[in-house]
């Protein structure tokens, strides 16, 4: 048996072995940040709630799977996201994208992982929280938006082990959002790339293009 699988009893009083995390191929639960309003949800529609029942002042997750790449996304130009898998609460493996300020704070991280410490690490190996902070354009007051700003923190290393096991085995990605047309800036060995005829563009250890757009709602 392995890591990420549980023995359990079906209703014919059989044991069998099943995965633990749920997954449909290709379609992840999608989980959303929007930037215009500073909360997250869950396909757009429904609010990510905290225990009284109030939208999250923060989100708190562990990528085990995760790209940053360029493509034309959702009828807009080409532009810089990342996108990043977990497992939430209910044991679904999941996503979120982000890009604009929000993706140039998360290359703030990456660039940490990096370069301090004793060895270089990457998103896979950390827990990540994201909390959303208001900010005023400075030539339109009128105008304001959250930015993501990230903290982290190392996580158990018997968990990052068993999710690149799971990863491993079960393709890690996300349908509607897989294309031949993107380039590729970084993706840890657990993504799975459309096929081997993608090329990742190579970057210097931790650089990301700067994003151009500072207020979207991720779909």
């Amino acid at each position: 048996m392995k890591s990420y699988q549980q023995e359990t009893v079906n209703k014919h009083g059989e044991t069998v072995i099943s995965d633990i995390f749920r997954y449909i191929e290709g379609e992840p639960k999608q989980y959303r940040y929007n930037s215009q309003t500073g909360q997250f949800n869950i396909d757009g529609d429904t609010p990510v709630l905290d225990k009284s029942g109030k939208p999250i002042k923060e989100f708190t997750f562990q990528p085990f799977v995760f790209r940053i790449f360029e493509d034309g996304l959702f009828n807009r130009n080409r532009e810089a996201w990342a996108e990043l898998f977990f497992i939430d609460a209910l044991n679904c493996v999941s996503s979120i994208m982000f890009n604009g300020t929000t993706l140039t704070e998360l290359r703030g991280v990456m660039k940490k992982l990096i370069y301090e410490g004793n060895e270089p690490l990457n998103l896979c190996d950390v827990v990540l929280t994201i909390r959303p902070e208001k900010l005023t354009s400075k030539n339109d007051p009128t105008k304001s938006w959250f930015i993501g700003r990230f903290s982290y923190q190392l996580a158990d290393p018997e968990s990052v082990q068993q999710l690149a096991e799971y990863a491993a085995d079960c393709p890690i990605y996300r349908r509607d959002t897989l294309k031949h047309t993107a380039n590729y800036f970084s993706f840890s060995e657990t993504f799975a790339l459309p096929s081997t005829d993608v090329v990742p563009v190579t970057l210097n250890a931790g650089e990301l293009p700067q994003a151009e757009v500072e207020a979207v709602e991720v779909v």
